[in-house]
């Protein structure tokens, strides 16, 4: 129970400037007390750590529950557990679900829809479009953490063009508020897919071309530009270029509030696996080459990279599988919520990068930037008891029939790691142990942003 005192003994924490060992208290699922000490206290539980790592919750700012609406691909309680699994003890759940949250009215009804689905804690987004703008001031004030919204059209969702753009920033920035962006231009990939189509082409590589590299860099450089006009802060999603990180660092260093998300899989993956998975692997924007990737960690380690998400996009086998024949017939999206932290972790050990800055991009800096610090994303006196303790010895293979997510599939099948997220907290509720969902549906609350 939340309720109950509890001890974590003989841990190391890490954040995102080194590591210490200390004991944590948690008292009514806040941490109460952080001491080097053995605290002569009764408690109703002790944990021991037995010198593992212990980092704060994830907080993944980027995930498609799809529920309501569309709970075929995933709903609440499966994809909260499949974040539990994967070391994630927050999700932001995205606009886009039916009926889509472009007003205060439908953040209200799914607010109450989801109180007793979660496993873990959320928050949520409203959507931008070009016909909402004023509607963007109530969504604030009811907590959402931002606004999500595409410079292109998919998923059904308008495009916001440049002129959209400008009069959504000035509101954002009137409000205090940040955007979340999808960034590919419209133009390009509406014409990409007519010529593709025109030759015959649905090979799997065909969707390189589609979702091409210049449609994401117009968009980022659009958004820039827009955003720098009006003052707003402006989040670009899923970036997927080096190049493009170095734009947006620019922006920042000259003192705009403008910040790169980017996802694991273009850490991970490159053209070679499009070229061999095809549907398994179809997501947007698309992966890069083996020389991006290694960009990308160079960059990533130079602290580029503001946030890490998942972009957790699930769709259930039966809707991927026609893609082997055609490329064009499977949607865009792949699952990720329960692997991200994993994938991360794994490359802790592969010398890739360090855990501190596993911390300030998944835990630390999501939760700074969509105002949940330092409830969340910290381990600190009077923070939220999200904690995980890790196994970085554990090896595991990922595999189809592991996954928890509905979907039943994740693009990493086969896949060897090492590291995993053993013991997951939420709020002092234990809702991972021993690399296995324990936490039930209704443990997770909605969490508003903290207002200032």
């Amino acid at each position: 129970m939340a309720n109950q005192t509890k001890l974590i003994k003989n841990g190391i924490i890490v954040n995102t400037i080194g590591e210490f060992r200390a004991n944590i208290l948690i008292k009514n699922g806040i941490i109460a007390a952080l001491t080097d000490t053995e605290m002569q206290i009764e408690t109703d539980e002790v944990i021991d750590a037995q010198g593992k790592y212990i980092i704060p919750g994830g907080v993944d700012a980027h995930t498609h529950m799809m529920d309501p609406g569309y709970t075929e691909r995933e709903d609440f309680s499966t994809g909260t557990m499949a974040a539990a699994h994967g070391g994630i003890t927050t999700v932001i759940d995205h606009h886009r679900t039916i009926p889509a949250v472009y007003s205060v009215k439908e953040l209200k009804e799914k607010i109450e829809y989801l109180k007793d689905k979660a496993v873990v804690d959320f928050g949520l987004k409203g959507g931008g479009s070009p016909d909402n703008v004023s509607k963007l001031k109530d969504m604030w004030d009811a907590g959402v953490t931002g606004f999500k919204m595409f410079t292109c059209n998919l998923h059904g969702v308008k495009a916001m063009l440049p002129g959209n753009l400008y009069n959504t920033f000035k509101e954002i920035k009137r409000i205090g508020g940040i955007a979340l962006i999808h960034c590919e231009d419209d133009s390009i990939t509406s014409l990409n897919e007519e010529r593709l189509k025109q030759e015959g082409r649905n090979d799997y590589l065909s969707q390189y071309e589609w979702r091409s590299a210049l449609a994401e860099r117009v968009a980022v450089e659009a958004v820039i530009s827009v955003a720098k006009e009006t003052g707003a802060r402006v989040v670009i999603a899923h970036v997927s270029q080096p190049e493009l990180l170095e734009k947006i660092k620019e922006a920042r260093d000259a003192g705009f509030p403008i910040y790169a998300e980017s996802c694991p899989h273009y850490f991970y993956l490159t053209l070679e696996d499009l070229e061999k998975k095809g549907p398994w692997m179809k997501f947007t924007p698309p992966m890069k080459t083996k020389e991006a990737v290694t960009a990308m960690w160079d960059l990533f380690n130079k602290g580029y990279v503001t946030t890490i998400g998942s972009d957790h996009c699930p769709y259930p086998k039966a809707a991927k599988l026609p893609g082997e024949k055609n490329i064009w017939d499977a949607p865009n999206g792949i699952p990720g919520v329960e692997t991200s932290m994993r994938l991360m972790l794994n490359a802790v050990n592969d010398k890739k990068t360090s855990l501190n800055r596993v911390v300030e991009t998944m835990c630390e800096n999501p939760a700074k930037v969509y105002g949940l610090y330092p409830k969340k994303g910290t381990i600190e006196v009077g923070s939220d008891a999200d904690l995980v303790i890790l196994d970085m010895d554990k090896e595991e293979t990922l595999t189809n029939d592991k996954i928890v997510s509905k979907c039943g599939w994740t693009p990493y099948d086969g896949m060897k790691i090492k590291g995993v997220p053993a013991l997951v907290m939420v709020r002092g509720q234990v809702v991972v142990k021993d690399c296995k969902v324990v936490g039930k549906p209704g443990m997770g609350k909605f969490v508003a942003r903290i207002k200032k």
